[in-house]
């Protein structure tokens, strides 16, 4: 695994290792930001879950009142999915003073 991402920080400079630990770390303090979601945070999530729904992974919310035959099925269900805050995943935000905070997506809202 460490090999892995050492590869990945030849690919890409900005790939750095996370550990459970640094993420607890920085839920602990205080935060700057507010819990709602950037245009760019909902938009790259909402890409890669619809990506994930697209290629088969299991809903994490109901089917009601979404048409599984529409093109935009995913999408829809990925909308819903982040709207009802069932996604298990962990944003990260770097700021500008260097500081970095972790925001569980199930913490975070729409405000649009």
């Amino acid at each position: 695994m460490e090999q892995l991402r050492e590869s990945s920080k030849l690919l890409h400079p900005e790939v750095l290792s996370v550990t459970r630990q640094s993420v607890e770390e920085s839920q602990k303090g205080k935060r700057v930001t507010l819990p709602y979601y950037s245009k760019y945070e909902y938009t790259a999530l909402l890409g890669t879950r619809a990506q994930q729904l697209a290629e088969g992974a299991k809903p994490l919310v109901s089917l009601e009142g979404l048409i599984a035959s529409a093109p935009d099925f995913p999408v829809n269900l990925a909308k819903k999915e982040i709207l009802e805050q069932k996604l298990p995943f962990i944003i990260h935000r770097r700021l500008p003073n260097g500081i970095s905070e972790y925001w569980s997506t199930m913490e975070l809202s729409v405000i649009w």
